[in-house]
């Protein structure tokens, strides 16, 4: 347990340094937490489907090898597009 510490102008003006054994190392390939930030052109879009849409979106971009999701729905999106000014 640490000992109490009286305080005093001296005590508190002298910044006391921090043990190396108290300090988390992170290593240099742990993956950051929070946000990704957006790459370069990318925005990022969220989407309220149902499950069972949800559930058929993901085994398609699977079945397609598809890398993501993402990838998979901008593909999906680019062709209606296409479509779309077809008709």
């Amino acid at each position: 347990m640490a000992k109490a510490l009286e305080l005093n102008a001296e005590a508190l003006a002298a910044a006391q340094p921090v043990p190396r054994a108290s300090k988390a190392t992170v290593p240099a390939t742990a993956p950051k937490r929070g946000m990704p930030e957006a790459k370069a052109g990318r925005a990022p879009l969220q989407v309220r489907w149902p499950a069972k849409d949800v559930k058929a979106a993901k085994l398609a971009a699977i079945q397609l090898d598809f890398p993501t999701v993402s990838e998979f729905m901008l593909a999906c999106f680019h062709d209606y597009m296409k479509t779309r000014r077809e008709v």
